[in-house]
């Protein structure tokens, strides 16, 4: 799309068009764009957890993992309303929900979990600290 503006650009500036005038037209056009979004555009509650997956299956439409969408939307939709406060809340805290990749798996191997995951991490380097304790106390949160 910004390809196509552009040569657009290109041929209005070929005819002798100034740049300041096709700015003050993108500008224009801008406006307009924003008013009618504005006016098509349908508030969704946080307790609509059925719209909230058909906007996440059309946010993924475009992605690579598109034909996933199915059991992907649902996912992110469950991970956020997890992390909130469906009556306060009007934005997402996305340091509150991991994604842990694992080799050798697909995308179907996906799950959701709730609640703490320890994963198997490699030490990053040698002598960052012990590899091995024994007779640990451990707390279970």
């Amino acid at each position: 799309m910004a390809g196509a503006l552009l040569r657009a650009c290109q041929d209005l500036m070929a005819k002798g068009i100034h740049p300041a005038a096709i700015s003050d037209g993108f500008q224009v056009a801008h406006k307009k764009a924003i008013e009618v979004i504005t006016d098509m555009s349908q508030p969704i509650s946080l307790s609509n957890r059925d719209a909230l997956i058909q906007n996440a299956v059309t946010s993924l439409s475009s992605k690579v993992i598109n034909h996933h969408s199915d059991l992907l939307a649902p996912m992110a939709v469950d991970a956020v309303l997890r992390v909130i406060d469906i009556e306060t809340a009007d934005n997402v805290d996305l340091k509150n929900i991991s994604v842990h990749k694992k080799l050798g798996g697909t995308i179907d191997d996906s799950e959701l979990i709730d609640g703490l995951v320890f994963v198997d991490k490699k030490a990053s380097h040698y002598g960052g600290g012990p590899s091995r304790i024994e007779n640990a106390k451990i707390g279970i949160i």
